[in-house]
C-alpha cells in the first residue's frame, strides 16, 4: 500500500490517490482529477482553475460514495499540457470528509491485506517425472528348422523344357547325396545327369530346384 505522505501546513496523512472530482461556483462547474488527498486538503489535476483565495465547492467521488466539500484555493499552478494543479484547504472541518476518508483508506488496506504475499519458504513443486522408455520390442523368434527325412526321398519333376527327371536324396554320413536322371531312363543305367552332396537336406532340395529352373 502506498505510504501517507504528510501535509506539511497541517501535519495530517495526505495519500497520492487518483479520484474523479467535480469543483467551481453557482455560476461554473469544472471536472478534474484528486492526485493526493488527506483529512485537511487535496491537489486537483484539472484544465480549468480558480485565482488563489476563491472558496469554491467540491465534490469528490470515493469509491463507494460521493463527499460534498467547501474548500479555498491555496495555490494554483500551470501544468504542461495546458492542464492547471490547485492546492486546496478545506475551509472547516466536515465529519463527512473524514468518515468518508476513513472508510475509503479502510478498504485500501482491506484490498492490500487480501492479496498474498508469494510465500518464499514455500517447497518448489516437483519436476514432473521423464516418462519411461517403452521396452524394446522383441523380435520374433526364429522358426525351428524342419526335421530332416530319415530315409531316402524320390521325386519325379518336370522342367520347363518339359523334360522329365527323377531325383534320389540319400543321407550319407557326409551330408546328403542328390542324384538327378532324365527318364525314361532308369536309375543304375547310364550316367546320371547329376550328382552332388549337400552339407544338409535343406541345401540338396535347393541344388534340385535349381536343376529344374536351368534344364
Amino acid at each position: 500500500m502506498t505510504t501517507p505522505d504528510l501535509d506539511k501546513r497541517k501535519g495530517k496523512p495526505r495519500i497520492p490517490r487518483r479520484l474523479p472530482v467535480r469543483f467551481g461556483s453557482d455560476a461554473k462547474m469544472c471536472g478534474g482529477m484528486v492526485a493526493d488527498i488527506s483529512e485537511g486538503g487535496m491537489r486537483i489535476e484539472s484544465p480549468e482553475s480558480f485565482p488563489v483565495n476563491s472558496v469554491i465547492t467540491v465534490f469528490v467521488q470515493f469509491p463507494r460514495h460521493s463527499v460534498r466539500l467547501k474548500a479555498r484555493v491555496i495555490w494554483c499552478s500551470a501544468a504542461g499540457g495546458g492542464s492547471a494543479t490547485m492546492g486546496l484547504a478545506l475551509t472547516q472541518p466536515e465529519p463527512t470528509l473524514k468518515r468518508a476518508f476513513a472508510e475509503w483508506l479502510a478498504e485500501v488496506k482491506l484490498a492490500a491485506a487480501e492479496t498474498p504475499a508469494p510465500d518464499a519458504s514455500a517447497a518448489p513443486a516437483p519436476a514432473p517425472a521423464a516418462p519411461r522408455p517403452e521396452p524394446a520390442a522383441t523380435p520374433p523368434a526364429a522358426a525351428p528348422p524342419a526335421a530332416e527325412p530319415r530315409g531316402p526321398v524320390t521325386r519325379r519333376l518336370e522342367s520347363r523344357q518339359g523334360q522329365s527327371y527323377e531325383a534320389v536324396l540319400e543321407r550319407q554320413p557326409e551330408g546328403w547325396n542328390l542324384t538327378i536322371v532324365q527318364l525314361p531312363r532308369q536309375l543304375g543305367v547310364g550316367a546320371p545327369d547329376l550328382v552332388s552332396l549337400c552339407s544338409d537336406y535343406a541345401s540338396a532340395e535347393k541344388a534340385l530346384r535349381d536343376f529344374v529352373r536351368t534344364h
